[in-house]
């Protein structure tokens, strides 16, 4: 399992986190295996409302990039950023059976 550690430093009020991980992807098929890995990586846990219930934090960013030339020649670079979480223990603890 891949850990992560965050430090904060409270003189700049600025946090890091240690043991992040960037994957470039040149298609959708590198993004799979990407995901799939992170996928295998997750600690889950079974309880009265969910079979695979989230035990760890996680947070799959993807990045996109694109770059068109128009009529004139002229490049012009479009970005978007997609962020997926999944924060454990978000189920209805009294629910739970924990």
């Amino acid at each position: 399992m891949h850990l992560v550690s965050v430090i904060f430093d409270a003189v700049v009020c600025w946090c890091t986190i240690v043991g992040l991980s960037m994957h470039p992807c040149k298609n959708v098929t590198d993004c799979e295996r990407v995901m799939d890995r992170g996928w295998k990586n997750r600690s889950v846990g079974a309880t009265l409302m969910n079979a695979d219930s989230s035990r760890s934090h996680s947070i799959f960013t993807i990045h996109l990039e694109c770059c068109d030339t128009d009529d004139s020649g002229e490049e012009h670079i479009r970005a978007a950023k997609l962020n997926l979480v999944d924060l454990a223990g978000s189920e209805r603890q009294a629910k739970t059976g924990r």
